[in-house]
């Protein structure tokens, strides 16, 4: 009796992976995670990742590189804030240390500071100074900006 496709776990698995990365790139972690909410073995799993990670389908410093550059496009983060989120995600400190040293390289973490004051520029329009540097430096930091950087970006925030 042959077995169809359908019925294939290792077959199923892949299949899935590749409904999952069509949407967004995602680590390994995440993947396995959703073959296991899929009711997939471990080895099986484990199996067809390896084959993706070969083929280069799935590649955590690929992900995390993506995951930096959307999230600094559209929400921008401190260091440690992005560390955090790459590493709920399970990618390992290796690769997010050399992720966020390739990003650092291209915008500093007071630019990325400021940039992510910019929006609330009206907020702390109408507040007094300390108000403002208050509101500015808890944002900041959590956002996982480091106080030194969340203090120097308030500082010439307010100065504008």
């Amino acid at each position: 009796m042959s077995t169809t496709a359908s019925q294939d776990p290792m077959e199923r698995a892949r299949e899935a992976c590749l409904r999952f990365l069509e949407h967004r790139p995602h680590s390994r972690f995440e993947l396995l995670t959703k073959l296991r909410r899929k009711g997939m073995s471990d080895a099986v799993s484990k199996q067809v990742l390896d084959r993706l990670t070969r083929v280069g389908l799935v590649d955590d410093a690929a992900f995390a590189r993506a995951w930096v550059e959307s999230r600094q496009r559209r929400r921008p983060q401190g260091r440690r804030g992005l560390a955090a989120e790459l590493a709920k995600r399970g990618v390992s400190r290796e690769v997010v240390e050399a992720v966020l040293s390739e990003q650092k390289e291209t915008e500093g973490d007071l630019e990325t500071a400021l940039r992510a004051l910019e929006p609330k520029k009206t907020q702390l329009r109408n507040l007094s100074r300390e108000a403002a540097q208050r509101r500015a430096s808890q944002f900041l930091l959590r956002r996982g900006f480091d106080y030194g950087t969340a203090r120097e970006a308030v500082e010439r925030f307010l100065e504008t």
